[in-house]
């Protein structure tokens, strides 16, 4: 890593006065929407209710508008295992399961060790990182 402080986004340096073309032209700034999930108009009654019901959570989980596919896509294959399931005879087939634990696991819902992002820890009483004291004597 360099030292010194980050350099700036073009957009600010832009808004600042301070753009330089062939410095900072050369930039490209990846702009993240925070928006949340747009649902998409293909989505069956079913996974409109999976929708409905997991919104909340996979918000606080961080997901926006950029990952609207993936949360409806999720939401159908939600549906159609909901739906095996209900109807009593073969459960669904394991690659349905499989890659619903993988959405989850994408959307950052699967549970706290899916979190990875996020911190991940269960306890919170157990430090994040065992080797922090590491050559610094407690003083007293």
């Amino acid at each position: 890593m360099k030292r010194g402080p980050k350099p700036e986004t073009p957009s600010v340096k832009l808004s600042r006065g301070t753009f330089q073309p062939v410095r900072d032209g050369v930039k490209t700034e990846i702009i993240v929407p925070g928006d949340p999930p747009i649902m998409p108009d293909y989505l069956t009654s079913g996974a409109i209710d999976v929708w409905q019901e997991t919104i909340g959570r996979v918000m606080s989980a961080g997901v926006t508008e950029v990952d609207s596919a993936l949360f409806a896509r999720y939401c159908s294959l939600e549906a159609l295992v909901r739906l095996a399931f209900k109807a009593g005879g073969e459960p669904p087939p394991a690659a349905y399961l499989t890659v619903l634990r993988q959405h989850e696991e994408l959307l950052r819902i699967a549970g706290p060790k899916s979190r990875v992002g996020g911190g991940g820890t269960s306890d919170a009483a157990k430090p994040g990182n065992p080797f922090a004291r590491n050559g610094h004597r407690a003083r007293t």
